[in-house]
């Protein structure tokens, strides 16, 4: 190296010493994806943002009117202790997720319910099939005036427990009392006459 080569780098070194580092590897990289990133969603967020204020605005200024128009008058429910159909069919009142928790809050200990079909639901003559883990099923009915449950490993009283349970969730629901069900006579002439 000659003389002056070693001026000239002590000179570009001198220039250079308060300058920051040149960036590089990865880490660089990494941080302007971030940056641009960032400006991207800040920008995105701008393009919806407008519109969506300019809807909210237009919506506030809108003058308001009073309805022109009365509503029907709902005829008011009489009061029903016994439904005419109850213990044949299930009312729409009644959840299928309440008879399901029901019974599975009865149930003794040892016995509990498995993971649910999708397929699950009332059955026309109003009984619910619900499977048990290590295998075995527990039907559940809601007929003729009484809530019963029955299933292998409960005994009479375990099964009383559950049943009772189910009727008064039944209760809880608003639904109509479960009643047997007693012919009615203009539907059924020959009983009638009797």
């Amino acid at each position: 190296m000659t003389e002056n080569e070693d001026e000239v780098r002590a000179a570009l070194a001198a220039l250079v010493a308060d300058e920051p580092d040149l960036p590089g590897g990865s880490a660089d990289i990494e941080q302007r994806g971030i940056r641009r990133r960032n400006r991207r969603f800040t920008a995105i967020g701008a393009l919806v943002a407008v519109p969506l204020l300019a809807g909210a605005v237009a919506l506030a200024a809108r003058p308001t009117q009073a309805p022109t128009t009365q509503p029907l008058a709902q005829p008011s429910p009489s009061p029903q202790l016994v439904d005419p159909n109850a213990g044949t069919q299930l009312p729409t009142g009644f959840p299928l997720g309440s008879a399901v928790d029901a019974v599975a809050g009865a149930l003794p200990g040892g016995v509990s319910l498995a993971e649910l079909p999708m397929d699950l639901g009332w059955q026309a003559d109003g009984s619910l099939t619900l499977p048990l883990t290590g295998g075995g099923v527990l039907t559940l009915t809601v007929a003729n005036g009484d809530c019963s449950v029955s299933a292998p490993g409960l005994d009479a009283a375990q099964g009383k427990a559950a049943a009772d349970a189910v009727c008064q969730a039944w209760r809880d629901a608003g639904s109509p009392p479960v009643a047997p069900v007693e012919p009615n006579p203009s539907e059924q002439p020959e009983l009638a006459a009797r």
